[in-house]
């Protein structure tokens, strides 16, 4: 019985993800035609970079609510660094830099507030999600702000091998992530602080400087994210990615990592987003609206947060 129920909670993504992967191709054979995969692919990708960073800081018991306007200025800047300085590589390049280096300051300051301050970290971040949305419509003057840079919109549309170059970058983040996470002291501390802080700090961890690193990846995570939804859309505003943050807890979630922290892991969110993202593009593709999307999301979390707290009672009494 304890293999069976330890193979259901290890497995039962998985499992759900392809058992709805082949309803769809039943129903809607142009569900798994090579562009709509492609498709699904890309959307996967840009909320799946900052869904590992979500996890990260779940796993040592915390998260960032102000990820979505982040997100959003991370698009904006890129932007206009691009209207700026995209004229040439070594400028596209520079604008890369200076936008994640901006996102990760963000992600600094909420760190130092969260860490320093002692105040919880939903509502550092949510203030920090009123302060960012607020600079960016000052400075866009409450306009969307587009770019017509020829080089990031070939490298939006590129394809290696049937696949989006945006879908290598989750790849490689993914890859790095878990490696990172598996198989370094850094990521084993991680666990550790989630687990239990006050014992981590008995052990010699400095949990302080680990939890605001978790931040400045979660900044650099938007900002990957924002210039990649550029690439894509060729475009910034302060109303993209509004349902960011919690389409990367859902994520997070959904894939088997608890909100209590210390366990779970990025391979898991992989399979989370990737599920979150096929259902919704399949109920697109079933003829439902798009705002049926929001209620699913919300079924879906509640669902497996549900569940799995159900998993750790059971534990708990045995």
């Amino acid at each position: 019985m304890d293999k069976t129920m330890k193979f259901i909670k290890d497995k039962a993504i998985i499992c759900v993800l392809v058992l709805f992967i082949i309803v769809l191709a039943i129903l809607r054979p142009s569900f798994v035609s090579a562009t709509n995969i492609k498709n699904v692919l890309i959307d996967t990708s840009i909320y799946g970079v900052a869904a590992i960073a979500m996890t990260i800081a779940i796993i040592t018991g915390a998260f960032d609510l102000s990820l979505s306007a982040n997100f959003a200025w991370g698009q904006i800047f890129f932007c206009y660094l691009l209207n700026a300085w995209g004229a040439s590589a070594g400028g596209i390049l520079l604008a890369i830099v200076c936008t994640l280096l901006s996102c990760m300051a963000f992600g600094a300051v909420n760190g130092i507030v969260v860490v320093k301050s002692g105040i919880p970290a939903w509502i550092a971040t949510m203030g920090m999600n009123y302060m960012i949305k607020g600079w960016c419509l000052v400075f866009t003057g409450s306009d969307m702000i587009s770019t017509t840079n020829a080089a990031v919109a070939a490298f939006g549309k590129g394809t290696f091998l049937g696949l989006s170059y945006l879908t290598y970058i989750f790849i490689f983040v993914a890859i790095v992530a878990y490696i990172v996470m598996r198989y370094t002291q850094y990521g084993r501390n991680l666990y550790a602080i989630g687990g239990n802080r006050i014992s981590a700090e008995l052990a010699g961890i400095n949990t302080g400087l680990y939890r605001f690193s978790t931040f400045v990846i979660l900044g650099l995570s938007a900002g990957i994210a924002g210039c990649m939804y550029v690439c894509q859309i060729r475009a910034g505003s302060v109303l993209y990615g509004t349902d960011l943050a919690l389409t990367c807890v859902a994520a997070t979630v959904v894939g088997g990592t608890p909100l209590s922290g210390g366990k779970g892991g990025v391979h898991r969110t992989v399979v989370g987003i990737l599920l979150l993202y096929v259902m919704y593009k399949g109920l697109g593709f079933l003829g439902l609206a798009g705002y049926v999307n929001s209620m699913v999301k919300g079924i879906v979390l509640l669902t497996v947060v549900s569940f799995d707290a159900f998993m750790t009672q059971s534990g708990t009494k045995k």
